[in-house]
């Protein structure tokens, strides 16, 4: 079970809207996780918060690679590039959930055989956890120097 034990990022005014649509879909994803983490039967209700969840989880790491993540590189390598917070160990680690996390998606595609769905949350739960807690690093630092 996924258990957010990194910091609480609340974005100020001056965030940018990515960064806030971003830490928005985060917060939105863990809702549906832990909705779905206590529910025992998948009846066609369920059946529909396990796909809004997986739509929701590919959008919010999609946000990540392709906007975020490209972004905060971007910024350092330009204006802080020896800035600490931002290495490519850091990065290569939250990349390497995404490999996970797209493996839970296309299985939970067909919601004919949810026989493995508490155990496959359980380690997407701790997968997640890990991830957000890079992503944590990685948006405190560029907070730090870009806000």
């Amino acid at each position: 079970m996924l258990h957010q034990q990194t910091f609480q990022i609340t974005p100020s005014p001056t965030v940018d809207p990515l960064m806030k649509q971003w830490l928005k879909q985060r917060q939105d994803l863990l809702v549906l996780y832990s909705q779905l983490s206590v529910t025992k039967i998948f009846d066609t209700p369920e059946k529909e918060n396990l796909e809004l969840f997986c739509q929701t989880l590919v959008d919010y790491i999609s946000i990540g690679h392709f906007k975020m993540f490209e972004k905060i590189a971007e910024f350092y390598q330009n204006y802080q590039p020896n800035a600490a917070g931002l290495d490519g160990e850091l990065l290569n680690k939250i990349l390497e959930t995404t490999d996970i996390i797209l493996d839970f998606n296309d299985k939970y595609l067909d919601l004919d055989n949810l026989s493995a769905l508490s155990e496959d949350l359980s380690h997407l739960g701790e997968t997640l956890a890990h991830r957000m807690d890079w992503e944590d690093g990685l948006i405190k630092a560029y907070l730090q120097f870009n806000v």
